[in-house]
């Protein structure tokens, strides 16, 4: 936590390695929940707007990679503005991101600060139109595979020929387009916007799922060269359809995650942040195991590079509880991910505007409650795919049971 430590700081944590005193574009998209959670939305908000700020169409609309905490470039990864470090799926994420600050916090400024709102904008639109190496509307780079150059992918060691476009960019840039649609009309935004995002999502959608599955391999492509497109395991580009939720469920879904999964047996990565991502990818298509071995396993490491603690906290409060916020506000929804002898409580949760706590008890009960702020209308989904929908008032508590059984009662003192 960096925020005060000198006059000249930003409101800011640490986001990036231990030995590197600055924020990052990735690593921030993919800690930001977990600073919500901690109470950090001031950090996020003015960390966010930094990045906004910085992506001007002499840096073809790219984002900064990094920053100090006084808001300077971090000049290990900016030379000049032809000379920086950037990544096709980051813009996208930061776009995704801010949309999914607002939902938990129900600040317009996520979305209505200028330098935000035009991020969105032009990452939607002229960043793409910049960036469109095979003329199809899916964001990419020239492959040059050096990253001071611009390229497709997050993944760092990818090998050569490389990538023009990869899955990890189409799946973020999904994400930001889906984001925005599901999001629009509570936020008041422009209905033709909206409109827009929709079917842009609708189409990447299904440019991925017609286009990008290969049938030979029984997997996703982790994107495409000049040559065409490209089997195996890419890291991010595996995994990111599968945590942004752009693979439909089903037999190619779950083919692609065994596929992953026995990458990971015999490739796992080197870099204890890589395995942030997969407890979301697995819980998001409802391989509670496989999510609860990783998350087991981020904690053991006792890592501190930031993305693991901040990430963990996610993990657990809103992914193993699947609590999550709808596009309205006191819309929140729940699924135990939890397995079915365990029980799990979170307490003093920000959701819009509204405190609530959250228990499971494996897969049969679970309660919710209000502790300050507005009443919520909670969305309990079971492991068959039944819901129960209830309102609980702010000084509420309902437990709701499997067998349809509902308890409510006031809060004890």
């Amino acid at each position: 936590m960096q925020t005060g430590r000198r006059a000249d700081f930003l409101p800011s944590y640490w986001a990036g390695l231990t030995d590197r005193p600055m924020f990052y574009s990735r690593d921030l998209a993919h800690q930001m929940l977990g600073g919500h959670l901690l109470g950090l939305d001031t950090e996020n908000l003015a960390m966010l707007r930094h990045f906004a700020a910085s992506a001007t169409e002499r840096r073809g609309w790219y984002p900064l990679w990094a920053f100090l905490f006084d808001g300077t470039p971090a000049a290990i990864d900016y030379h000049d503005d032809d000379d920086f470090v950037r990544e096709i799926p980051a813009p996208f994420e930061l776009v995704e991101k801010a949309v999914e600050q607002y939902r938990w916090t129900r600040d317009e400024r996520f979305l209505r600060t200028p330098e935000i709102s035009s991020f969105i904008r032009t990452t939607l639109t002229s960043f793409v139109q910049a960036h469109d190496p095979l003329g199809t509307g899916v964001a990419g780079e020239r492959g040059s595979g050096q990253i001071f150059q611009g390229t497709a992918t997050y993944n760092e060691v990818e090998h050569p020929p490389h990538l023009l476009v990869a899955a990890d960019g189409i799946a973020s840039q999904w994400a930001a387009h889906a984001a925005l649609a599901g999001v629009a009309a509570d936020a008041a935004l422009d209905p033709e916007f909206a409109r827009w995002n929709a079917e842009r999502a609708t189409a990447l959608e299904t440019e991925f799922a017609e286009g990008w599955w290969l049938a030979e391999h029984q997997h996703y492509t982790a994107g495409f060269t000049r040559e065409g497109p490209v089997s195996g395991f890419g890291l991010e580009s595996t995994w990111f359809p599968a945590v942004k939720g752009l693979m439909r469920p089903g037999y190619r879904g779950t083919a692609h995650l065994d596929f992953l999964s026995a990458c990971l047996e015999k490739s796992p990565p080197h870099n204890i942040e890589a395995f942030t991502y997969l407890p979301e990818a697995y819980l998001r298509y409802g391989r509670d195991e496989e999510a609860l071995r990783w998350i087991r396993f981020l904690a053991e490491s006792r890592a501190d590079y930031p993305e693991v603690p901040f990430t963990h906290v996610a993990h657990i409060a809103t992914g193993l509880t699947g609590l999550s916020v709808g596009p309205r506000d006191g819309d929140v929804r729940t699924r135990s991910h939890i397995p079915a002898d365990a029980w799990l409580e979170v307490d003093q949760i920000a959701a819009g505007n509204s405190t609530i706590g959250v228990r499971h008890e494996g897969h049969e009960a679970s309660e919710l409650w209000v502790t300050a702020g507005s009443g919520v209308t909670w969305t309990s989904t079971w492991p068959d795919g039944r819901t129960t929908r209830v309102d609980v008032p702010v000084g509420g508590r309902v437990r709701v049971t499997a067998d349809g059984d509902t308890t409510a009662a006031p809060l004890q003192k």
